[in-house]
C-alpha cells in the first residue's frame, strides 16, 4: 500500500493533504520540527529513539483541520502526529518547505530513512537539492518539484486554522539522477500524453492508476539497483499525480526550477516591498524593473548552463502575475506577518550564482537587500 508523509503545515502543505483525503490517498502529517528538549529527554531513555520520542506535539491551532476545494465544498483533514506508523520502501516522504527550514526538518528524519523511501522536494526557492544531496547522499531516490496551486491558510472564528485552495495549478517533477523517467512511466502505460509546458517539450502529464498497482512497473525478476530506483520513482510519481493533480513529469526538472525562479524573483520582492497583489505588478510602471530582473537572470542562467529567452521569461511572468491575479505571493504574506522570507533562496540564489560565475546584478543585489530591511 503506497503512503504519502507530509512534513509540515503550511499551506501547500496542507493543500497536498487536501488532495490526499478528497482522493483517497493514505496519508499521514507531521510537524516541521520537533523540540530539542524531548530529543535530549529521549536519548537518555534509549538507545533507539523513535520517531515518537523525536517529534514534539503539534500545535494544533496553527495546523489546518478543514480544506475548502475548489468548488467551496469544506471536508476534515487529519491532524498531524507526533510519530508515524512505518517507512517503507514504497512510501513517499515529502517536505513541502521553505529552503531555508529544509535542513533541520531534513535532519530530523535521518535516523528514519534506511528503507530509503523517495524524498520529495518541493520549494518555491533554489539550494534544496545540495542540501538533500548533502544530507541523503547522491544515491538516494530524490525527486525535486515546483507548483503552481494556489492555496492559503486563513483563520477561522473559532480560531482554528482552515485551508483554502484558491487557484488551480500544476506541478513538474523529475529526477537528477534519473533524467529519462518520462520514458519509464510511457512504457508502462499506454493512454494519450498531454503536454503542460511550452519551455520542457519532455514533460508529460499520464493517467497513473494503473503505475500504483503491485506488479505494475513491468518485470519482476532480478532488477539492478538503477531500474529498482527508477521504478520506485515513477510510483511515487503516480502516487503524486492521484493526490494533486495534474503533475507533469520533466526529463529536465532543474531546468524546471530555474524557470519558476525567474517567475518567483519578479512576483515576490515586487509585491513584498510594493504591499500589492500579484496583478498590480502587469502595470508599465513596474516593466523597467521587471526587464532588469529577467536580464540579470537569463544572464546567470545562461552562465549556470540553463538557456532563456529574455522576451519569453518577461512574457512568462506577467503571465503568471495575470493568471494568479488578487493572490498574494508568499513573500507578500511573509513579510506582513513579519516571518523570515525565502528572498535568499531566490534573488539571494542568483545573486550568490553571479558571485561565483563573475557577473554584476545590481537590480537583484538590491532587492535582496531592500526586502531584508523590511523585516529589521
Amino acid at each position: 500500500m503506497t503512503h504519502l508523509h507530509i512534513v509540515g503545515s503550511g499551506a501547500i502543505g496542507s493543500l497536498l493533504a487536501a488532495g490526499a483525503e478528497k482522493h483517497k490517498v493514505t496519508y499521514t502529517r507531521y510537524p516541521r520540527v520537533y523540540s530539542p528538549l524531548h530529543r535530549n529527554e529521549a536519548t537518555k531513555r534509549c538507545d533507539k529513539p523513535t520517531l515518537a520520542t523525536f517529534f514534539s506535539t503539534p500545535n494544533e491551532s496553527s495546523i489546518p483541520n478543514e480544506a475548502t476545494w475548489l468548488d467551496g465544498h469544506s471536508f476534515p483533514l487529519h491532524g498531524a502526529i507526533a510519530s508515524p506508523t512505518k517507512i517503507d520502501a514504497d512510501h513517499v516522504l515529502i517536505f513541502p518547505l521553505k529552503v531555508y527550514q529544509l535542513e533541520s526538518a531534513l535532519r530530523q528524519w535521518l535516523p528514519f530513512l534506511h528503507a530509503k523511501p523517495v524524498v520529495v522536494l518541493l520549494q518555491n526557492g533554489m539550494g534544496g537539492h545540495e542540501i538533500a544531496r548533502a544530507l541523503l547522499g547522491d544515491d538516494y531516490p530524490l525527486l525535486l518539484a515546483t507548483t503552481s496551486h494556489g492555496a492559503l491558510k486563513k483563520q477561522r472564528d473559532d480560531a482554528q486554522q482552515q485551508l483554502v485552495y484558491t487557484g488551480l495549478g500544476s506541478t513538474t517533477l523529475g529526477s537528477i539522477k534519473h533524467p529519462n523517467l518520462c520514458a519509464l512511466a510511457d512504457s508502462f502505460n499506454t493512454d494519450s500524453l498531454l503536454k503542460t509546458d511550452h519551455l520542457l517539450k519532455t514533460d508529460h502529464l499520464l493517467k497513473t492508476d494503473s503505475l500504483l498497482e503491485t506488479g505494475s512497473l513491468g518485470k519482476t525478476g532480478k532488477l539492478s539497483k538503477t531500474e529498482r530506483e527508477s521504478r520506485q520513482l515513477v510510483r511515487a510519481y503516480a502516487l503524486l499525480n492521484k493526490t494533486l493533480p495534474p503533475v507533469a513529469l520533466s526529463n529536465n526538472i532543474l531546468h524546471a526550477l530555474w524557470s519558476k525562479l525567474a517567475v518567483n524573483a519578479v512576483i515576490n520582492p515586487l509585491t513584498a516591498l510594493n504591499n500589492v497583489p500579484n496583478i498590480a505588478i502587469c502595470d508599465e510602471s513596474y516593466s523597467e524593473q521587471i526587464h532588469d530582473i529577467c536580464q540579470e537572470f537569463v544572464a546567470v542562467a545562461r552562465a549556470c548552463g540553463e538557456h532563456f529567452d529574455l522576451s519569453e521569461v518577461k512574457d512568462k511572468v506577467i503571465q503568471v502575475a495575470k493568471a494568479t491575479g488578487s493572490n498574494f505571493s508568499s513573500m507578500h504574506q511573509d513579510v506582513q506577518y513579519k516571518r523570515e522570507t525565502e528572498i535568499d533562496a531566490i534573488n539571494g540564489y542568483i545573486v550568490s550564482m553571479a558571485k561565483k560565475k563573475g557577473i554584476s546584478v545590481p537590480t537583484n543585489t538590491l532587492l535582496v537587500e531592500r526586502v531584508k530591511a523590511l523585516l529589521v
